[in-house]
């Protein structure tokens, strides 16, 4: 927690006064979870209470010269059985803009850290997850050539890092794009991009890569999208082959009625690590399992379609379906995901709200001869006792099967849980 601990003590400094108020809220909580198989095993089911105390902060803060959103969440793990050992885990994320030249000057700092599967070919057990931290700071330079254009210059400094496996890494990143203001509801930006990513591990290649792409962006009362293509050629050091391709990335967002919106994406590109591992949050709350052992170049091509409807005034319909492949170059972890959730909420009354998910995987690890599937659904009511204290009862059902059989692969899982959540501070 020492980079948003930073963050915090900057904005306090640069901005005391009451003009620039920053919005403050904490969270404590208490979860208690049964389980009827801690190890997410096939065989020699461990059943027992894990107990997990933890806390949520969030920070935000608009004002002319500082934009800042912070959002942390704190969890300790305490096994009844002793199968694992207790163990501490965060995940968040944090967000600062400060406008040092307004419209000419910004530095901005990223921090995040996520939950994710060391390998994703096996159950998520706590000997199978870890923290990855990514960070990112640099300044970015405005133009106006002419009228409503701009020219923009960025350099981004980054660092990777992993709990337990040998993934650091430095990266630099820099950017110069021209976006063109074709009228007030497109725009179209060519962009020239160099970066680079240095190891600490000296088996794992470093890469100098260089992007070249246009994108054009579209912004109408209903509907907005952006289009983009371009090529990545990426340079690999350790006498390992350059690779490159063209690359692409649509966005579609569409509110097709009041009540109804739908969202497109589609992409391809050329990565190092999966965008998951960015993505500040739990390993049970991502989409899917990421490996987050990994340095290696694969070609990654995603789609996805969302849709949120609400149905009347206090239930809420949420469906998407995606598809994830990575093609790598060297190694045999290629992988295809398939992912369905339906996600339900209703507020019974004004205090007493249910949560219904359910969510389907496929999972095709193509060299380790394997296609695991998990089937998930769960079930939470959640109750607010008064202004600041929530009490939460669920329900959640985990089903993962293999077609190699091994055990650490398939298990069955159920658990429930209570929960009980307490606003310490609430200043907005």
């Amino acid at each position: 927690m020492r980079q948003p601990a930073l963050i915090l003590a900057a904005t306090a400094m640069l901005f005391s006064s009451s003009v620039y108020a920053i919005d403050i809220g904490l969270t404590l909580s208490e979860e208690s979870e049964y389980t009827t198989n801690s190890g997410l095993t096939e065989r020699d089911e461990v059943e027992e209470w894990i107990h997990s105390p933890g806390a949520n902060l969030q920070v935000s803060h608009d004002g002319p010269a500082l934009v800042l959103n912070v959002d942390y969440n704190y969890r300790r793990r305490i096994y009844q059985q002793d199968l694992f050992d207790d163990d501490n885990e965060a995940a968040g994320s944090a967000n600062l803009v400060w406008s040092v030249l307004p419209e000419r000057l910004d530095f901005t700092v990223n921090h995040t850290r996520t939950q994710s599967a060391i390998q994703s070919i096996n159950a998520i057990t706590p000997n199978n997850r870890q923290e990855t931290i990514n960070t990112t700071a640099g300044p970015l330079v405005r133009f106006n050539p002419r009228g409503q254009d701009e020219i923009q210059f960025e350099y981004l400094w980054g660092d990777r890092s992993s709990e337990d496996t040998d993934t650091d890494a430095t990266t630099h990143n820099f950017s110069a794009r021209y976006q063109l203001a074709m009228s007030p509801t497109n725009s179209l930006t060519l962009e020239a991009i160099n970066n680079q990513v240095q190891y600490e591990n000296r088996f794992i290649p470093d890469l100098d890569t260089l992007v070249g792409q246009l994108t054009w962006a579209r912004n109408l009362s209903n509907v907005t999208y952006s289009l983009t293509g371009g090529y990545n050629r990426t340079e690999r050091t350790n006498s390992r082959d350059d690779v490159d391709g063209f690359i692409f990335d649509v966005q579609v967002n569409w509110q097709a009625r009041s009540t109804t919106t739908l969202t497109l994406t589609a992409a391809r590109d050329i990565r190092d690590q999966s965008e998951n591992l960015s993505s500040g949050t739990f390993a049970d709350e991502l989409d899917f399992s990421v490996n987050s052992n990994l340095g290696e170049v694969f070609t990654n091509e995603r789609a996805g379609l969302a849709i949120n409807q609400r149905l009347g005034g206090r239930t809420t319909l949420d469906l998407s379906v995606s598809y994830d492949e990575e093609d790598y170059e060297d190694i045999g972890r290629d992988t295809q995901t398939l992912a369905i959730r339906l996600g339900l909420n209703r507020r019974l009354t004004q205090q007493l709200s249910l949560t219904l998910g359910l969510s389907a995987d496929t999972q095709e690890f193509d060299d380790q001869n394997d296609e695991i599937d998990t089937l998930r659904g769960d079930l939470f009511v959640d109750w607010a006792l008064g202004r600041r204290t929530n009490v939460g009862i669920g329900v959640r059902y985990e089903e993962r099967s293999s077609d190699s059989n091994l055990n650490g692969r398939e298990y069955d899982e159920w658990v429930g849980m209570i929960r009980i959540s307490y606003d310490a501070i609430a200043t907005n």
